[in-house]
């Protein structure tokens, strides 16, 4: 609790005004300093009791409403140290304008007191957030303001429609009354109006003498001083503002965003020129005032301000201006400083000797500019006289709460004005120059002395200036130039009005009555313009008035869309009539722009004035766009977020969950633990006795060619037996593709022969196969590990592996005689026998090593044989030197082996990857020429072919697992929405599953970006504000224009004449002298005009998925493909699947929404998709179905995460410790006898020690990639939308495009009723929404289509496509932006089925990189300009013409080339350049993606129709850029040497869809620099700061 800083004791005339204002509404009339607040805090809590209760269960609130920003922050601190409520407090720069109903309802739960500037509650009032009826108390500071249309009188207002028993109190504050001049006679009837403003009567103290003490009485004089002298240096100052004045009159000065205002001259904006004339009629008045010495000062601060503004400027001609007016200052402030030099500073000011009291001193001055030059002129006479050492001047300006100014700067005024007060409260200040930002209310210590530097302009002003002198010995100064005549009656009459208000008020409260229901009526509730009132479902009341009426109109239009060259805006004009009467009326028009769909003029009532009249208009306007629903019913523009509120029913699988800064739903770094999918037909299936059980044969054959050497040729022939093994369960199995695995010694195809032999067996043969089963995975591969026991639940991967002779039937003998595998230790003395070691197994008794086969019997060499090398003499001598061991038989044969590797994964090739030596390969597929001493090795009685073959089980049984995960999800599809094969029989044959070493090379390189920014912000797509920056970087662009290099070129001997010497003369005539043919000719075809490309006559190749229709649908390949991730590591994965199915995602789901939303503008279109298409819509897709537990997203290590058929961890196990949230580490640590383990029951005490492990177990991850031993695993939401889009790729190019669109209704992505085919195929709406003949506008119409090879059909669509948002006289169409939104998705749609299908040599990167180079706004621009499409352009923006130009010159320079250099280094012009600059206009690459749109529309949706024309437009770029892919920006930083790039988090800026990511790069090897991009999401915000970097780069290296 904070403790109040001042005594709160009340004051006995505080008492008596607080129990009169308790009764009745009141305008408690009191001096500044006089304790008003405390009053109303005494009121507050008085009436507390109706705001305790919870808001939402009928509980009130208190509005407190000033009138400053400051005063808000004052008073809030005052509230929260003197009440027990909770408080908050609202201003503008909070963006409270864009707050939803939703966030002033959590206000209003949570606060009970709100403190905010009267606009923003009148706002809130009017939209029918809060009612009057809700308010308990409203305090009204400084309410002598409320007059005219001040936001205060328009709230009290708003009472007339609130029934009088539930009207809050009111309380008026005030220590003036008067807001401005009156005369004396009018006093009395100002005040009344006031009382009857609000609803109450004015209470005031009885006597002065008892608030004397508190309140202002100071001393007052005036003092007149003489204005500057007259030097020829002032009279030289003022010629020259006088002469820019002047210049400034005649320029034009273009508007930003300016597009050609139609609107009559009376309703345009103020000029730039008329902004940059108050600075110099700024500068003249502090010259005048202030003479030469202030003069110069006040020509530097505003030199400073116009380098500031110059810094946002995005027009030229406007630079230019303001570079002239900053030379006009600096030639001022130089006449000034020289005529100044030689002179000591010697300025005069008063200084008061106020006996032993701390000098406090206030300095009232009109300009906000006047209060820096007075402190620039004090702070130097404190530096520069000895007299002024004690005088310490700071100073203070108001600023202004315009939400659309920065916030930080408004933060950073705040904080400077507070870090003000707080000097001049401790001593570090005691000189404040002020504007009237401290006038009214703000705390500031008694002052001594108050000094009106500028006249008060008002008795407002003069009462309240005055009031801050409050110290028993203050002093009040005005300063009056002697020249001036006019002030002296002035101030005679404040003096007259003062000592009226205290005859008319103090000690008269008694006899002044609260206005009559009649007054209310006649002088407060009477409207020129009636209010337009909406009653929402809600039961709430919203309102517009005429006042509110024309910056409603201004919201809306700013809503529409603003891009970087247009701000949208409405046409106004003027009509003058004559009334039956003969009084002049007035009648405003009013005109949307193009963007809206209210395409009618409409039109406002006859007014007698054009203040009124154009108020009429727009209210005419907002009842209209509430009619037909673009106002909501709080009478707001609809949102994106109301737009997404109201088709809520797009996304019935969307979950509202808890977003964290670091993992939002949808995104990389958001990670969940789903269950595990098994295949149903492996679940449940272990084999019981007197049941049909199915042998399911593992048909293992090498594909790989006959070795000749004979270790190899051995392997060849076991793998090559038909003997092996099979699966054996109670479920029979779907056909499988075959499939390849990798041993050591090559490629082995698989056949899985299912179904193969149906049979019976009893309980005990069971049993032995049981235990074999058992002995292969613990003995023969250690893989059931210590924590796992039988599953006798037989419940998911329960089945058996079974040894089958080459019959393919069980072979008994061998799981008979193998019950366990023991070491045979060799006799003594040796004998090898061939049936012993022939084929045998056997290892090395003094070292661990793997089991090796005998693959010969060496009958010529021996134990005493020679060494391989000559470190030794023979393999005695080696053993015994080596091993200190002594082999006893000399002549015992060697043993030719070869070892079976214990490297289980042979899902991969081995040494795979590219660039391995030859010793590196060896060592990958184990192939060493070894032999082994008998006598020092164990023999093992197992048969080498089940061995080596047991050890390719893991692997075949993981791929069989996807296999059929595969198969149950194209099954449950083909179920649901008949794609695709029904079940397979039999007979059905699948595609074999083949990897080359290529294939496997593409995806192994594919480099890992750092996508650690990715992670943190959903992907998003939506409209966003454009901010500007300068703009050009030619990259050498004239290089291809001249025959000569740069090195080459002389220096110009007339430009360079102090340093030339003969030598250069000489040179320069040589070289000028030697011109050659090639120079004449670019000469020539620089001065020719350029024509502008046709569409070139080209063969068009044919996108087979345009043409695929459903018929066998998927296989199970493509769908195993689909499922597994990049992070796997396997030799596919769903990367490029999920590139095709992400294009037509966006197409379909493009196509759907303009053709279900004919009338939302592209915006709201934008919105809708980037929600539906997001990752995170996508992941609740994938979820619904189950995918994240069918997805591999690990790689597979059969040692670690292979688990054993009819293995498990214990089923009541797993839940303990999922419920437990447990890391599944602690595995490691539980403790299973062998018995338990085999049987597969724990006994109670083995149970109840795990549940203390578990309880007491602390550490550990949660991922710990131990949980598929649990059954679940860890899966990224963005891997699984990832999953979701492969699937459509998968679909995609199997049942062809409307098949694809079915899957995207099983997935509910799209809505399950929309008729596909109609979306596809059916009419699309004319785009002639109003009258007028297309043709009008388009004289080139047939020049054009000459141009592109397309005669359209309704030539509506091709005057929409060239149609900008500012072309106002189009009324027949649209502007092009739904027809860009289409077309947007349709290249991308086409340009990537066209990669899919033709460059399968392509990573999935160079893939991805090839698709971004030439689906972009800068290829598309290029690509407009070199066919001339700009010049069919129809707009109304000079300033988007001028960089239109500029970029069409750029290209013309370049001969059209669309290259990687222009691709990375040139910037789009997005929306939110902030640390960049623009160098492709957006709307160039808009008209050609409009045009794609325009044509697939006018050609009855036809996708081949569009292909044809935009492949002849871009087969020269398709056909560049495929064969050498320019790289990605991000790709190419990683790339370049030195730049060592590191990204950091992206941010979401406020209040912006825009997100920001910052990047650090090394320069000039050991320099780091940060560099900043933005964008619209993460992916191209990180994009950018990628080409900011190069750019970068590039330049330095230049």
């Amino acid at each position: 609790m904070v403790q109040p800083i001042e005594e709160f004791s009340a004051r006995p005339y505080q008492i008596d005004l607080y129990e009169r204002a308790v009764q009745y509404n009141s305008i408690i009339y009191l001096p500044t300093g006089a304790g008003k607040t405390y009053i109303a805090v005494m009121i507050i809590k008085k009436l507390s009791g109706d705001v305790i209760k919870p808001y939402s269960v009928g509980g009130k609130r208190t509005i407190f409403a000033v009138n400053t920003v400051a005063l808000a922050d004052q008073q809030l601190r005052y509230l929260q140290r003197h009440t027990h409520l909770n408080c908050s407090s609202y201003t503008g720069e909070m963006q409270v304008d864009y707050w939803s109903r939703d966030k002033w309802l959590q206000e209003l739960e949570d606060n009970q007191v709100l403190v905010m500037t009267s606009q923003i509650f009148l706002d809130i009032l009017n939209h029918g957030y809060i009612s009057l009826s809700q308010v308990n108390l409203m305090i009204f500071d400084e309410c002598h303001r409320a007059v005219n249309d001040h936001p205060m009188r328009l709230i009290m207002q708003r009472f007339k429609d609130c029934p009088k028993d539930q009207q809050p109190r009111v309380l008026g504050l005030t220590a003036t009354l008067l807001n401005g001049n009156i005369k004396v006679a009018k006093l009395d009837e100002t005040i009344t109006d006031l009382e009857t403003t609000f609803h109450g009567k004015i209470i005031a103290v009885e006597s002065l003498i008892g608030v004397r003490g508190y309140a202002t009485n100071p001393i007052e004089s005036i003092v007149r001083f003489s204005p500057p002298l007259r030097l020829t240096v002032l009279e030289s100052t003022m010629a020259r503002l006088i002469q820019a004045r002047e210049i400034l009159k005649i320029v034009e000065i273009k508007i930003d965003h300016e597009m050609i205002n139609k609107s009559d001259n009376v309703f345009k904006p103020k000029s730039k020129s008329n902004k940059f004339q108050n600075v110099l009629s700024d500068l003249e008045e502090h010259v005048k005032l202030m003479g030469i010495y202030g003069g110069s000062k006040a020509a530097l601060l505003h030199t400073i301000q116009l380098e500031y503004i110059k810094k946002s400027i995005n027009n030229q001609e406007t630079v230019f201006v303001i570079d002239y007016l900053i030379t006009v200052l600096t030639s001022i402030r130089k006449i000034v400083e020289d005529e100044m030099e030689g002179y000591e500073p010697n300025e005069q000011i008063m200084k008061e000797k106020l006996d032993s009291q701390r000098f406090c001193c206030l300095v009232f001055v009109q300009r906000r500019f006047t209060a820096k030059v007075l402190y620039h002129v004090l702070r130097n006479l404190h530096n520069t006289n000895e007299n002024y050492k004690f005088l310490l001047a700071e100073f203070m300006v108001g600023f202004s709460a315009n939400p659309y100014d920065s916030a930080r700067e408004s933060l950073c005024q705040r904080k400077w004005n507070k870090e003000v007060l707080h000097k001049l409260k401790n001593g570090q200040a005691n000189c404040i120059i002020a504007t009237d930002v401290i006038e009214e209310g703000v705390d500031v210590p008694d002052c001594t002395l108050v000094v009106r530097y500028n006249l008060p302009m008002d008795i407002r002003s003069y009462i309240q200036s005055k009031g801050r002198a409050r110290h028993a010995t203050s002093k009040y100064i005005i300063l009056v130039p002697s020249n001036d005549d006019q002030f002296a009656p002035k101030y005679a009459n404040f003096k007259l009005i003062e000592q009226k208000l205290e005859q008319f008020l103090i000690g008269k409260s008694q006899f002044r009555t609260e206005p009559t229901p009649e007054t209310l009526d006649q002088d407060l509730y009477t409207n020129e313009i009636e209010p337009y009132a909406v009653t929402n479902t809600n039961n709430e009341i919203s309102v517009v008035t005429g006042t509110s009426a024309i910056s409603l109109v201004n919201r809306y239009c700013s809503t529409l869309g603003n891009s970087h060259f247009v701000s949208l805006t409405p046409t106004w004009k003027l009509s003058k009539l004559c009334s039956d009467t003969g009084d002049l009326k007035f009648q405003v028009s009013l005109q949307l722009p193009i963007l809206s769909p209210l395409k009618q003029i409409i039109l406002g009532d006859p007014m007698p004035s054009i203040k009124l009249a154009k108020r009429s208009a727009a209210l005419n306007c907002c009842k209209e766009l509430h009619r037909i629903g673009e106002l909501t019913d709080n009478l707001l523009p609809v949102t994106v977020d109301l737009i997404l509120e109201d088709v809520d029913y797009l996304f019935p699988l969307w979950i509202d969950e808890e977003k964290t800064p670091l993992s939002q739903p949808g995104t990389e770094a958001r990670k969940r633990l789903h269950e595990l999918v098994y295949p149903e037909c492996l679940f449940s299936a272990f084999p019981m006795p007197d049941q049909d059980l199915y042998l399911h044969i593992l048909n293992i054959k090498p594909i790989y060619s006959v070795p000749q050497d004979n270790r190899r040729l051995v392997f060849y022939n076991i793998l090559s037996d038909c003997t092996g093994y099979a699966i054996l369960s109670t479920k029979r199995m779907p056909q499988l593709s075959a499939f390849s695995i990798f041993l050591n010694v090559g490629e082995v195809n698989v056949n899985v022969e299912v179904n193969h032999t149906k049979l019976q067996l009893t309980a005990d043969e069971i049993g032995k196969l049981r235990c074999f089963h058992t002995m292969i995975f613990t003995e023969v591969m250690p893989i059931i590990k210590p924590f796992m026991v039988f599953d006798k639940d037989n419940l998911d991967n329960s089945f058996l592996i079974v040894p089958v002779d080459h019959k393919w039937e069980i072979n008994w003998e061998t799981v008979v005689s193998n019950h366990k595998i023991e070491p045979i230790k060799p006799e003594k003395p040796i004998c090898v026998r061939n049936v012993d070691y022939e084929l045998a197994l056997v290892r090395p008794s003094y070292r661990s090593a793997n089991v090796y086969i005998v693959t010969q019997i060496c009958e010529d060499r021996f134990a005493e044989s020679s060494f391989p090398t000559l470190d030794y003499y023979s393999y005695v001598h080696y053993f015994k030197s080596k091993h200190d061991l002594l082999i006893e038989e000399g002549r015992q044969p060697l043993l030719e082996v070869k070892a079976i590797s214990t490297k289980l994964n042979c899902i991969r090739p081995r040494g795979s990857s590219a660039g391995l030596s030859k010793r590196k390969r060896a060592d990958l597929s184990e192939d060493f020429e070894e032999h082994l001493v008998p006598e020092l090795c164990v023999r093992f009685e197992f048969s080498s072919l089940y061995w080596l073959k047991a050890t390719t089980l893991p692997s075949i049984i993981h791929r069989i697992s996807q296999l059929l995960i595969a198969d149950q999800l194209r099954v449950t599809i083909e179920a649901d929405v008949k794609l695709g094969l029904a079940k397979s029989d039999a007979r059905q044959k699948w595609k074999d599953f083949r990897v080359s070493e290529n294939t496997v090379n593409i995806v192994d390189n594919e480099p890992l970006l750092d996508t650690s920014s990715d992670d943190l912000l959903p992907e998003t797509v939506q409209s966003r504000p454009e901010l500007t920056g300068p703009e050009f970087d030619v990259l050498d662009s004239e290089s291809k224009l001249y025959s000569w290099t740069k090195s080459q070129e002389p220096q110009d001997i007339e430009r360079n004449i102090d340093e030339i010497q003969l030598i250069d003369i000489d040179y320069y005539e040589r070289f000028m002298s030697s011109s050659s043919q090639e120079d004449s000719d670019i000469l020539r075809n620089n001065i020719k005009a350029r024509n502008h490309m046709s569409k070139p006559d080209v063969q068009v190749p044919k996108i087979k998925l345009l043409y695929q229709t459903t018929q066998n649908g998927p296989d199970q390949v493509s769908i195993m493909e689909a499922l597994t991730a990049k992070m796997s590591h396997d030799v596919m994965n769903l990367e490029i699947l999920e590139t095709l199915g992400d294009s037509f995602l966006k197409f379909f789901t493009s196509l759907f929404l303009t053709d279900t939303f004919p009338t939302f503008p592209e915006g709201h279109l934008t919105s809708i998709k980037g929600k539906i298409i997001g990752n995170r819509n996508l992941y609740y897709a994938g979820f619904n179905k189950k995918l994240p537990g069918m997805i591999k997203v690990e790689e597979f290590t059969p040692t670690s995460n292979f688990i054993a058929p009819a293995y498990s961890v214990h089923r009541k196990l797993q839940g303990i410790l999922l419920r437990a949230e447990v890391s599944p580490n602690i595995l490691y640590n539980l403790r299973i006898s062998k018995e338990e383990q085999l049987s597969g029951y724990l006994n109670s005490n083995t149970i109840e020690e795990i549940q203390d492990k578990v309880c007491g177990w602390e550490g550990g991850d949660a991922q710990s990639g131990l949980e598929h031993f649990l059954c679940v695993q860890t899966v990224s939401d963005k891997t699984v939308a990832d999953c979701v889009e492969a699937l459509i790729g998968v679909y995609l190019q199997s049942t062809g495009i409307e098949g694809a669109a079915k899957l995207l209704q099983w997935f509910q992505i799209i809505p399950c009723e929309i008729p596909v085919e109609s979306i596809l195929g059916g009419e699309p709406k004319n785009p002639l929404i109003g009258d007028g003949n297309p043709n009008m506008h388009m004289a080139w119409a047939s020049t054009l289509e000459e141009r592109i090879g397309y005669k359209f059909q309704n030539r509506g669509f091709l005057l929409q496509a060239f149609s900008h948002s500012s072309y106002s006289p189009n009324v027949t169409t649209a502007s092009y932006e739904r027809l860009e939104f289409l077309g947007d998705a349709i290249l991308d749609f086409l340009i990537t089925a066209y990669i899919f299908e033709n460059f399968d040599n392509l990573s999935p990167g160079q893939l991805t990189d090839l698709r971004s180079a030439l689906v972009n706004n800068i290829t598309f621009a290029c690509l407009a300009v070199r066919y001339g499409l700009h010049t069919y352009l129809l707009a109304y923006s000079p300033l988007l013409i001028d960089m239109v130009d500029k970029f069409v010159a750029f290209q013309e320079q370049r001969e059209h080339a669309i290259d990687d250099e222009l691709l990375y280094v040139l910037l789009e012009e997005t929306r939110h350049s902030m640390a960049e600059f623009v160098s492709v206009p957006k709307v160039l690459g808009d008209i050609f993606e409009a045009l794609a749109g325009a044509i697939y529309l006018d050609s009855g949706k036809s996708l081949t129709k569009v292909w044809g024309i935009f492949y002849a437009l871009m087969h020269r770029e398709i056909d560049t850029f495929s064969k050498n892919v320019p790289k990605q920006p991000v790709r190419m930083l990683y790339e370049t040497q030195g730049a060592h790039p590191k990204f950091f988090p992206a941010i979401a800026l406020d209040n912006k869809d825009t997100i920001m990511v910052p990047l650090e790069i090394t320069i000039c090897g050991n320099k780091k620099k940060i560099i900043h991009g933005f964008g619209s999401n993460t992916k191209e915000a990180k994009c950018a700061a990628a080409k900011q970097a190069l750019k970068e780069l590039r330049r330095r290296n230049m």
